[in-house]
């Protein structure tokens, strides 16, 4: 099998589910691209330290994405959909089947007090031997048992919870099962035993029977529904596919499938995917910088992540708040690009604006800018911005190269790797060779290829992974930045501290 046995007329939809909006991808048998269609929705934000999603919206705009993507296909020959999601974040049910509430996603600050309660039943070397996952309060355990404690009329009724991932195939006509990555994102899940701990479940305030089955990621877990179907204008014969947590299957579209390959996904979370074997892993060493263990497609195998949760939010932010005139034009971003300068800035950013993440983990540090004057450039604030997270990604970087992990290559993928600019930036502050696949749409190729597997094109997903991916740019590393980037790296580091020093009480 391979790209030559592929089929024409046979179609697969991969989706991709984020906290700003969704994507639907729909390819051929060959896995060229023959409809695609996105739609943003807004983050609600009813106080400070509160971020939610309306899962109405969300579904709402699925259904959109699905409709425009498909319009270029005969819908009677589409075969599989594929959905992959952020993860940590719930959807709740009643017995009806109605929807309860809003969805708190990762950035939510509930949850705190009861992130620091668990940690007087065990301690963080336990949880983290059995769940993988440091103490957060981003997990669904911490902000099922604030909902349980703030929202009992409400937790009284709910008969089912999903992740969003199997929220969006359950609303299409799945099968309540979720993969082993999102459940593992959740913090109630065994990740040796792949099954839930019980000891979480209890703590979060939830029976098992509530929560969906974990399965693997790729299986087949139900077709379309009636109703589905119905508005799509689909068979129901379609086969919803178990996809999984965005950072696994972005790992999955780059490339990424040995250890030390590293899958950067630059979307509203900027996102290190290293993979590694069981064997290999040093688990203290994970723990004291945040990083999770979490299940890959195959077994002994796990990927780690090293992210910070504001990655692409602040350039969003800084498009829609820095540069109001141009926020609405097609090309904004590469607007900004062009007047950023070429060469680096003097500017320290730190890129906290939605909170940090690995290897701090730190939600009181706020974002900080150091270095403007009357003379600055909205361009050279843009590029600093640009730089900032970058840095803070090199620091990851050199943590993941502490626990024992050897960069073999960082393959980038999502909409911040569209920006040339953006990633010659990256070659020059990590001072590694950054690779970017052609498809930079990593998780829905990763979708189609899960659909491939189970339709039959493939015989396994590391022979899809060989024969579709394919990488178009090289970037390397310009002397000429090392040593302006290395100070000013120096300088980030020592600015994160001060900063925390002034907004520590």
């Amino acid at each position: 099998m391979g790209r030559t046995r592929g089929e024409d007329n046979m179609y697969v939809i991969g989706l991709d589910v984020g906290t700003s909006g969704v994507k639907s991808t729909v390819f051929d048998g060959r896995a060229n691209v023959l409809g695609h269609a996105y739609r943003e929705y807004d983050l609600i934000c009813p106080g400070e330290g509160m971020f939610e999603l309306d899962p109405r919206v969300l579904i709402e705009k699925t259904y959109e994405v699905l409709a425009e993507s498909t319009r270029v296909c005969d819908k009677k020959e589409i075969r599989a959909i594929c959905v992959t999601s952020f993860g940590e974040s719930f959807v709740c049910f009643d017995g009806n089947g109605e929807i309860l509430g809003k969805t708190m996603i990762y950035m939510d600050h509930r949850g705190t007090k009861e992130a620091e309660e668990f940690k007087t039943l065990f301690t963080e070397r336990e949880i983290f031997d059995r769940t993988g996952n440091y103490v957060d309060p981003m997990f669904a355990i911490y902000k099922l048992r604030w909902l349980n404690k703030n929202r009992p009329e409400m937790m009284e009724r709910v008969k089912r919870i999903s992740f969003i991932s199997d929220f969006v195939t359950y609303m299409l006509g799945a099968d309540h099962i979720c993969d082993y990555s999102l459940a593992a994102r959740s913090g109630m899940f065994d990740f040796r035993a792949k099954a839930w701990w019980r000891p979480a479940t209890e703590f979060a305030g939830v029976d098992t029977s509530v929560l969906p089955q974990p399965a693997p990621g790729g299986s087949v877990i139900g077709t379309l529904n009636g109703r589905a179907a119905e508005r799509l204008g689909m068979p129901r014969n379609v086969k919803l596919i178990l996809g999984g947590h965005d950072q696994i299957l972005a790992a999955v579209g780059s490339g990424a499938r040995e250890e030390g390959d590293i899958a950067n996904g630059m979307g509203t979370v900027d996102c290190l995917t290293a993979v590694m074997k069981e064997k290999n892993m040093d688990l203290g060493k994970m723990l004291r910088y945040k990083f999770p263990v979490v299940p890959y497609l195959g077994e002994g195998r796990y990927v780690t992540y090293a992210f910070n949760m504001s990655g692409g939010c602040t350039v969003k932010w800084f498009r829609d708040t820095l540069a109001k005139d141009i926020a609405g034009l097609p090309d904004a971003y590469g607007l900004l690009n062009r007047e950023a300068p070429q060469e680096p800035t003097s500017l320290i950013v730190l890129p906290y604006l939605g909170g940090s993440g690995t290897p701090y983990s730190d939600g009181r540090t706020p974002a900080a800018i150091a270095g403007m004057r009357l003379n600055t450039s909205r361009g050279a604030l843009f590029r600093s911005f640009m730089e900032g997270e970058t840095y803070e990604m090199k620091l990851n970087i050199d943590c993941l190269e502490d626990i024992g992990i050897s960069l073999k290559r960082i393959i980038t993928v999502g909409g911040g790797s569209k920006s040339p600019l953006w990633m010659q930036i990256r070659a020059d502050i990590f001072e590694q060779e950054v690779c970017l696949p052609e498809n930079s749409e990593a998780g829905t190729l990763a979708s189609a290829i899960l659909c491939y597997n189970q339709i039959g094109l493939y015989d396994s997903i590391l022979q899809a992974q060989e024969d579709l991916i394919r990488y178009k740019d090289t970037f390397r590393p310009r002397q000429e930045n090392l040593p302006v980037y290395r100070g000013n790296y120096l300088k980030y580091k020592r600015l994160y501290e001060a900063v925390k020093e002034i907004y520590k009480s």
